[in-house]
């Protein structure tokens, strides 16, 4: 595969600049759109796009508050991933408009959701779903992880813990460091960059982080991020029922996000669609595999 260099643009819907990164925007390419997980940025997957570029053409949106998206991010209004459907289906609705046909949607954890919901509210845009690792969490954790929102002191039960936990964690992060190379030094081998291949942590590191006085600083706030994760009223499982277009899952072995029964759901909108557990990969898959991930979005593509 070929690739191609990545172009930094910025676009207006009326309410604050959306960052994204674009590849082959002046050709002929069926489009491919792609969404990030909660808390990282477009930039994050430049390994895993940029080899597809001979392909497609590929644009990736800094999600409100990641990157360098500049539109209002308030933690204590986040209750809903809605607003990230919604802010989904105008840089959709616009690269649909471009094309002048319907797109394939990819999306990673938190993005693979949102793109779910735009393929259920509007159709009419979207012609394939790539789905990693989505996030789909039964209606029982969804309360669990509701109650431990608006009543903290319920977190002693352990159900309560266990389910708020990584929005707990994520408000612990430290934000600020004095350079690049000490984030990249804090990162490295651990946590959730454990088991990235090579060059996933340092895009993750540029397209994620600002320089802010003497300091350099994460771009997505802890307190958004935590706020993300802890928001219930989101529920992609309802989504599904409304998907049409082809769809490709594909899963971690190890600690996925992806909760029945929604992975017999999507099986039974697309009984002939690509459903795939990635043998020896975890939630992070596409920085564990993306020469998996690459050649099942050009399958689909193939498919449609």
């Amino acid at each position: 595969m070929k690739k191609e260099q990545f172009t930094k643009k910025i676009h207006n819907f009326g309410d604050g600049n959306v960052s994204y990164i674009e590849w082959n925007d002046e050709s002929e390419l069926p489009g491919f759109q792609f969404s990030h997980a909660t808390g990282f940025n477009s930039l994050t997957y430049r390994k895993l796009l940029e080899p597809l570029s001979n392909e497609f053409h590929i644009r990736a949106i800094d999600a409100r508050g990641h990157g360098f998206t500049e539109t209002d991010a308030i933690p204590k209004k986040m209750y809903d991933w809605v607003v990230y459907r919604d802010d989904l289906i105008r840089s959709v609705e616009n690269f649909v408009k471009e094309k002048g046909e319907p797109i394939i949607l990819g999306g990673h954890s938190m993005g693979g959701a949102t793109i779910m919901q735009v393929a259920a509210s509007r159709p009419e845009l979207v012609s394939g779903l790539v789905l990693i690792e989505p996030v789909l969490i039964p209606k029982f954790n969804l309360n669990l992880i509701k109650l431990g929102r608006k009543f903290p002191a319920f977190k002693f039960l352990s159900l309560i813990k266990e389910a708020t936990s990584r929005a707990d964690s994520t408000l612990k992060r430290r934000r600020e460091f004095p350079n690049k190379e000490m984030i990249k030094k804090s990162y490295k081998g651990r946590g959730a960059f454990t088991t990235w291949v090579d060059g996933f942590l340092d895009d993750y590191i540029d397209g994620g982080t600002k320089t802010e006085g003497d300091c350099h600083i994460l771009t997505c706030h802890p307190e958004w991020e935590a706020a993300t994760f802890s928001s219930w009223k989101h529920n992609a499982m309802e989504s599904i029922k409304k998907i049409s277009c082809p769809i490709t899952l594909l899963q971690g072995e190890i600690g996925s996000t992806t909760q029945e029964p929604g992975i017999k759901l999507l099986k039974l909108r697309d009984p002939n669609g690509t459903f795939k557990i990635i043998n020896n990969s975890s939630h992070f898959l596409p920085m564990e595999y993306p020469e998996i991930v690459q050649k099942e979005i050009i399958k689909i593509k193939n498919r449609i």
